[in-house]
């Protein structure tokens, strides 16, 4: 009499419990490092300039200001500079190099110096690095 040995195979059982976490982690990851424009849609006419270069600066923040006069804070729409200064220094609360601290500003070139230079100012004293946006002519 011949036994027949079979052999026994174990189930391996798959932790399919985080995947949901993981997937969710990814998800937000992605959302978080996404170049995406946020203001697309805001009615600005660049100004221009022969000195415009492209930069390879990872951007914290973007603020934008229309032809209207309206300022933008990563496309939300702020009441003024103040807000933006009060934005760009929470964002900058765990910067811990110069590259971690670049502030892209769009502004429409007809806007008058009165318009944009509390703007600027708030950036700066906020502890952001300007990176202005231009088109070349």
């Amino acid at each position: 009499m011949k036994r027949s040995r079979s052999k026994k195979r174990r189930k391996v059982q798959v932790p399919v419990a985080s995947m949901g976490d993981i997937a969710f982690l990814l998800i937000i990851f992605f959302l978080l490092l996404s170049e995406f424009a946020k203001d697309k849609d805001l009615p600005i006419a660049l100004p221009e300039s022969e000195q415009v270069e492209k930069t390879e600066a990872v951007v914290v923040a973007r603020v934008a200001i229309d032809s209207s006069g309206d300022i933008y804070f990563d496309g939300d729409r702020v009441d003024n500079a103040k807000d933006v200064e009060w934005g760009i220094r929470a964002l900058l609360t765990r910067t811990v190099s110069d590259n971690q601290r670049h502030v892209q500003f769009k502004c429409d070139a007809r806007l008058p110096r009165e318009t944009f230079e509390p703007v600027l100012k708030a950036i700066a004293e906020a502890g952001g690095i300007i990176e202005a946006v231009g088109e070349k002519p």
